[in-house]
């Protein structure tokens, strides 16, 4: 056996007490996985699903009201209208079971669904309550009669009468329907992830889930369906409510678009996409006015000059206008490039003839409308069609005039050379779609179809007076076949088009190792041709830095379009941001409705979710309050906070799909309550050393422990996404961060120069760095599942590395 030395420099490396070690970022990490899992993400979003998305996809479909004119009547009244009404209250889901043969229902667990090939689903029951209410003529009594009626009575003698609104008694007559209180009714049943909050293994200790016949070590993730497990592929998309510019490619008519795509918060449908393109100069097809602006509306086939829609939006001035798109009157340069487009709109100047200006060019046939119903069109389009997650109410023409401005701003900012060009492939700008928002765009599809299937059978019962069932109405195959047939075959959308659906979205679990398994559940899928010759789409961003596994995607023609996340990833579920608006609101933003920009050209516009809600005069002092309240927990943790200083913008979103890492947050001023001196981590020795002793004896009472919840409760760590990423200074590790502290305090720190081979490999400190805010808790949570497996991967070359993660998923060690 060799000889080793007795002592080396390195035995006592990360003992010190005094700062955070690398093992106790290691405990850290520990506390994450034991905390939230490997399939945490699939499983977070389904939870969220269940107990949010449902309730609220069943109250936009909340009610179906059916008139019967000149009903018949038993009891002789003189009935002019009959009403029946039915109202969806609240959802529940159940857990998993199945009806026997013998008429038992007992508790159906995932083991028992893979030996009979059933599928692992729960009821859903839904509260309806149906009300018949009938319109009587009744008489008008004196005391409530006007001067018409009054002399209407003298002249003829018969007294006035009225209708008057009744609930209907209940009797034996079949048209009769009585008002029923509230039932839950079995509407059908929804097909539930293994290990999810609903699930019967949830949170069962590793003993239980022996004797149900499963393995402690299974993450869950999965659906069972007919027997098989069935994994959902996160669907990378392109985000929506965000403006981005963007140059074209010579030869085109127009230099730069700006584009919008808006959807509504609730679901991710999309609804209209907004286009503003910037015309070259000396085009004589439009009058040779120069650098014109064009718009493309929705639902209008020919482009508008972007006055005109200004005025079509009560902008009617040429001077509002300019104030809407240029905030600083001294900028000579934009408005010299604005001039063409106020003179392009010289005959519209006014916002009835623009609004028929718009109407006239609608994609329906304008010919045989009037000028008053073609105004009405154009209406129409603005307010529900032209930028909906603005509103789609009536009297937000003032919002969506100043969001127009911002983008004819943006636009010009990129023509005048001042910003670059957005980047398509920022991860910033991606959303991924995991199985709640999956499975919300088949549910809603699924209750529109069910509130129709009610609708023609309340019709049916009515006029072939026969009495109406609810349990009759509703069939519980609507629902149960829909969610299977997606989940079964993978094909995403209704059955009956299933050509236009998205496939592969629900694949086979991989169960060939531990490993592939793992990696399955955290794959992820960019739904473009894979036969494109694009390579941008593909290739490796700086903005993947730990949220996308660098090294393991597929060869050939997925590759780089298949990706996998990294361990510590995160995808945000998506939570209300009305009470952040209200909370900014208190705290001085001037709502966008009174905004004045010639009163304050430099005030920081302030955007949640893609809306422009308002302006800020201190932005700094807001945007400390406001992360303030997130380390606090006050607000969701998965909020992201974006202060752009040069745009002068402050960006705020709390959707669904974005994709986050938590990092070590940084003590940026002297904490004296703490005693965390600035430039620390927040993260104490004493909160490590309590999380240790958690891992080694875990508490008996579970709301003792601190955990990775109580770290993120207490300040210590902060998620981060791609967006709010780049306006942070990240630390590769604690001790480059005590390095950079000392020399920032005038200590001289010695330098190993010496030829040892195995000294430690240092970051060199980057003399420009003014301040870190955060720290990396550990630079190998970039890599995924099978990456992080490979032992020493930073001391092997690129391609031994990528060849060798080849080959990992499917080693049987």
């Amino acid at each position: 056996m060799a000889d080793y030395e007795d002592e080396s420099d390195y035995d006592n490396y990360g003992d010190e007490e005094e700062g955070i070690t690398p093992e106790d970022c290691w405990t850290v990490i520990s506390s994450f996985f034991e905390t939230k899992g490997l399939a945490s993400q699939q499983i977070d979003s389904f939870d969220e699903f269940t107990q949010t998305t449902i309730q609220d996809l069943i109250h936009e479909y909340a009610s179906i009201t059916l008139d019967q004119p000149n009903p018949p009547s038993a009891a002789g009244q003189n009935l002019a209208l009959r009403r029946y009404e039915i109202k969806f209250g609240s959802a529940m889901v159940s857990r998993p079971s199945i009806s026997e043969t013998d008429g038992t229902v007992t508790p159906l667990l995932p083991y028992e669904c893979r030996d009979r090939n059933l599928t692992y689903a729960a009821p859903l029951y839904i509260k309806i309550s149906k009300k018949v209410s009938v319109a009587v003529e009744r008489d008008v009594p004196l005391h409530e009669m006007d001067d018409s009626q009054q002399a209407e009575l003298k002249r003829t003698g018969e007294q006035p009468t009225k209708l008057v609104w009744e609930v209907e008694e209940s009797g034996d007559d079949v048209n009769k329907a009585e008002d029923v209180p509230s039932d839950m009714v079995f509407v059908g049943k929804v097909p539930i992830m293994v290990k999810s909050k609903i699930c019967h293994l949830s949170n069962e200790p590793d003993e239980n889930l022996f004797l149900v016949n499963e393995c402690p070590y299974d993450q869950g993730g999965y659906f069972v369906i007919n027997g098989s497990e069935k994994v959902l592929i996160a669907q990378e998309r392109s985000a929506a409510n965000i403006v981005q510019v963007f140059k074209k490619a010579q030869p085109s008519p127009y230099n730069y678009t700006a584009e919008i795509r808006s959807a509504l918060e609730k679901g991710s449908r999309l609804i209209s996409s907004l286009m503003l393109k910037l015309y070259g100069k000396g085009d004589s097809a439009r009058g040779g006015f120069g650098q014109t602006i064009h718009t493309t509306l929705p639902f209008v086939k020919a482009d508008l000059p972007v006055a005109i829609v200004f005025r079509a939006l009560g902008v009617v001035s040429d001077e509002d206008i300019l104030n809407h798109i240029c905030y600083d009157r001294g900028d000579s340069q934009m408005l010299e490039m604005l001039r063409p487009c106020i003179e392009e709109a010289f005959c519209v100047q006014d916002r009835e003839v623009a609004l028929d200006f718009i109407g006239k060019r609608g994609n329906r046939d304008q010919a045989g409308l009037g000028r008053d119903k073609r105004v009405r069109v154009a209406k129409d389009i603005l307010q529900k069609e032209t930028l909906p997650h603005i509103s789609q109410h009536e009297g937000s023409e003032t919002r969506k005039a100043f969001f127009l401005g911002y983008m004819v701003h943006k636009l010009l900012q990129c023509a005048l050379g001042r910003r670059e060009p957005d980047d398509r492939d920022h991860f910033g700008k991606k959303r991924l779609d995991l199985a709640g928002p999956l499975l919300a765009k088949l549910f809603r599809g699924i209750v529109r179809r069910m509130n129709t299937e009610l609708s023609n059978y309340l019709k049916r019962c009515v006029e072939s007076n026969r009495h109406f069932n609810l349990a009759v109405g509703i069939k519980p195959g609507t629902v149960s076949n829909g969610l299977k047939y997606s989940l079964a075959t993978g094909n995403w959308g209704d059955q009956k088009k299933a050509a236009s659906s998205t496939a592969g979205v629900s694949q086979v679990l991989n169960r060939y190792t531990f490993a592939s398994t793992l990696s399955h559940l955290r794959r992820t899928n960019t739904p473009i041709g894979r036969d494109g010759k694009l390579a941008k789409p593909r290739q490796l961003h700086n903005t993947h830095w730990g949220l996308v596994c660098p090294a393991e995607t597929p060869e050939g023609q997925a590759c780089g379009l298949v990706k996998n996340l990294s361990l510590m990833c995160y995808v945000s579920v998506g939570s209300p941001a009305d009470p952040l608006i209200e909370f900014m609101i208190g705290r001085g933003m001037e709502v966008v409705e009174e905004y004045e920009p010639l009163r304050y050209p430099n005030a920081t516009k302030i955007f949640v979710n893609g809306v422009w809600c308002g302006v800020h005069s201190d932005p700094k002092h807001l945007v400390s309050q406001v992360l303030d309240t997130r380390r606090k927990s006050y607000v969701q943790f998965e909020v992201s906070l974006v202060r752009d200083i040069r745009d002068r913008e402050f960006q705020v979103f709390s959707d669904a799909g974005r994709v986050m890492r938590p990092v070590f947050t940084v003590q940026q001023e002297d904490n004296h309550e703490s005693g965390i001196p600035k430039g620390s981590l927040v993260l104490t020795k004493d909160l490590v050393n309590q999380l240790a002793q958690e891992q080694a004896e875990p508490p008996e009472d579970p709301r003792d422990k601190i955990g990775w919840e109580g770290l993120i409760r207490s300040g210590a760590v902060e998620y981060l996404d791609a967006e709010e990423e780049e306006t942070a200074m990240i630390c590769m590790t604690p001790e480059d961060l005590d390095l950079y502290r000392m020399q920032k305090a005038g200590i001289a720190v010695d330098e190993d120069n010496s030829d040892d081979p195995n000294r430690r490999l240092k970051t060199k400190t980057n003399p420009t760095t003014h301040m870190y805010t955060h720290c990396e808790i550990h630079p190998s949570m970039i890599l995924g599942i099978c990456a992080s497996i490979i032992p020493f991967p930073d001391h092997n070359q690129a391609s031994l590395f990528v060849q060798h993660l080849f080959i990992t998923p499917t080693n049987i060690v």
